[in-house]
């Protein structure tokens, strides 16, 4: 192996990623281009951007890669995903030979880089002699899941960045049922990644040859097939009038196609996709970001659906598993909802949405005689409270997981492994626009989710309803709630080491008020340990071992307010997550009730951000 040299007046400045660097440059297997960029950074004396792209290698998470495409150890580019993918191959060729045999499917959406990322996945996979089942076409999160598991596969990859800018890509894994990885598996792939230490110890075989060999194949249109009927299994009303206006937007990625065969096939013909945005494009260029939980992004379908007095616009995000709704409701907008408001529309945030779809499907089923007691909802212990109220207002159990889909599907999954015929699996969801509509998939799925939504509007239109006034009813009977994420962007090397130290600082000295509230305990979930810090506890910390470990905060108020943080599992971010519920009573009407929650919001806010400041 050929030494890469750097200059001696660049050696003390880059540190450690030096030998990153010369690693990279000295590997046969790295193309010859991701080692020209970084040639030329070297000669610019660009040490920040070095630095930058070699402080450590892109990080396996439990969910797999995330990161900015470009050469480098901490980027997305062919050197990584063959070196990820060949350490995934060595965890399935231990699984014996049927494993192999079963094989592994693999899907990508429009963002730039996604179908060359997931040939040199495929191709790492059929050299291990790994079958492979690769969508022809940009696909969705949630077919990919369906896939996994109509095909039988050991697993699965994803190449998507999700909601992130256009700069980034993804690589997600999936196991045999359909979910991301999680316990034992995930920490085992982990342990098979790592062990990987070089780029050229990926296998290596030429695409075209593996797709002659049949040791990559297209997957079956029947299997695309099959993902749609299921889609179509979970209509409610098939029979209701379906005049409904609807403007949509898949922000550039894989939804538009999927979207107009979804909502033909339950009956709904008045839809218009934002065209700017209909045909995907990796470069999103009417967007900053295509997160279908900002408004910005829906500014054009807004814009359009004023035009047309449509009455909801929906959005999904490129690899179409998040769903956003915006509701046509001029009232609400100028009074209650005002501080959501778009003109005339009202954007619903996730729990908002995810309370009016659990309230839909219960009220519903009831009234047609097919709710069972088995019926079960899951959602995560940072998505609202009120989601518990309603299931319990209808007798039906809702159980708490760890944030991420993943383990709302391993919920299911152990149902199933265990045979319970007394849960069966009706709904999950979670505050970041995430829904599961059945367990054909999972993951969430914005398509299936979608669907629902639009006949949960159609619904409520036919009944004279809004979604506002159903969600003030559902305030007068269970507290008015209001939710919101704050998200605080810490990149790089001093980012991360930040993020660790308001972790640690918040775990080893804990506020006591908040917002001028005080704070009755601290639950710490990394260590599974509830602190008390208020009432006739006051100093006794206890365990609980209900979810596995995760490094996640909750700080209980005593009033009933919760705020959660905890750092992203796929960015450079910190999240932090504010719930509070204002009592209905007496003289306060839902709506002013609503007015206070948002107000504590807002305080609560600013409180985050001031933590935040002080802890440098």
């Amino acid at each position: 192996m050929t030494t890469f040299n750097i200059p001696s007046n660049l050696l003390e400045q880059l540190g450690e990623a030096a030998e990153r660097i010369n690693l990279w440059m000295s590997d046969a297997s790295v193309e010859a281009e991701g080692k020209t960029e970084i040639q030329n950074l070297v000669q610019q004396n660009s040490i920040q951007e070095l630095r930058d792209r070699f402080w450590r290698e892109l990080e396996f998470g439990t969910g797999g890669l995330r990161g900015v495409v470009g050469a480098g150890s901490n980027r997305m580019n062919g050197p990584i995903i063959r070196k990820a993918t060949q350490g995934f191959a060595n965890y399935i060729l231990k699984q014996g030979a049927e494993a192999k045999r079963r094989g592994v499917v693999i899907a990508y959406d429009s963002r730039l880089s996604s179908r060359f990322f997931a040939e040199q996945a495929a191709s790492v996979l059929a050299a291990n002699d790994i079958q492979v089942y690769l969508f022809d076409h940009i696909q969705t999160t949630p077919c990919l899941s369906f896939a996994v598991r109509n095909l039988k596969c050991i697993g699965g990859l994803c190449i998507t960045a999700s909601h992130n800018p256009p700069q980034y890509n993804g690589y997600k894994v999936y196991w045999e049922d359909g979910a991301q990885i999680t316990p034992p598996h995930d920490s085992a792939i982990l342990a098979e990644v790592f062990a990987v230490t070089r780029y050229n110890q990926a296998r290596s075989m030429a695409y075209s040859d593996a797709v002659s060999k049949s040791l990559i194949k297209n997957v079956p249109a029947a299997t695309i097939d099959a993902y749609f009927a299921k889609v179509k299994g979970l209509q409610l009303e098939p029979s209701i009038n379906k005049d409904i206006g609807i403007v949509y937007t898949p922000l550039h990625g894989t939804g538009a196609l999927p979207t107009r065969r979804a909502l033909g096939e339950w009956g709904y013909k008045n839809l218009h996709i934002v065209p700017e945005q209909e045909e995907p494009n990796g470069h999103f260029p009417t967007v900053k970001k295509p997160n279908p939980e900002e408004p910005s992004a829906l500014a054009l379908a807004i814009q359009q659906a004023s035009d047309r007095k449509a009455d909801i616009v929906l959005a999904t995000d490129p690899d179409s598993d998040r769903l956003a709704l915006v509701v046509r409701d001029p009232k609400a907008a100028q009074g209650a909802f005002k501080h959501q408001a778009f003109g005339e529309y009202v954007f619903l945030n996730g729990n908002q949405t995810g309370a009016l779809m659990i309230h839909y499907l219960l009220s519903q089923r009831k009234a047609q005689g097919s709710l069972k007691p088995q019926h079960k909802i899951i959602k995560t212990i940072v998505t609202s409270d009120l989601h518990a109220r309603i299931c319990s207002s209808h007798d039906i159990e809702i159980f708490d997981t760890l944030t991420g889909f993943k383990w709302i599907a391993g919920v299911v999954n152990e149902w199933e492994r265990q045979g319970k015929n007394s849960h069966q699996y009706l709904f999950g969801t979670e505050e970041s626009f995430g829904f599961m509509p059945g367990d054909y998939v999972r993951d969430k799925d914005g398509i299936g989710a979608l669907c629902q939504a639009v006949e949960m509007s159609a619904s409520f239109k036919n009944k004279g309803l809004t979604h506002c006034d159903v969600l003030l009813a559902l305030f007068e009977k269970h507290g008015a709630w209001q939710e919101d994420l704050i998200t605080v962007d810490l990149e790089g090397e001093e980012g991360a080491q930040r993020i660790t130290r308001l972790m640690a600082a918040m775990r080893n000295a804990p506020v006591s008020t908040f917002a001028g509230t005080q704070v009755q305990a601290l639950l710490d979930y990394k260590f599974q340990l509830k602190k008390h810090m208020a009432g006739k506890k006051t100093g006794e910390t206890e365990n609980f071992a209900q979810l596995p470990k995760s490094d996640v905060l909750q700080l209980e108020l005593v009033d009933g307010s919760k705020i959660s943080m905890r750092p992203s599992g796929t960015e450079p971010k910190i999240k932090f997550y504010i719930s509070v519920c204002t009592p209905v009573s007496g003289a306060l009407s839902a709506q002013g009730a609503y007015a206070q929650s948002v107000e504590r919001v807002n305080t609560f806010r600013n409180s985050i951000h001031e933590y935040v400041a002080s802890v440098k």
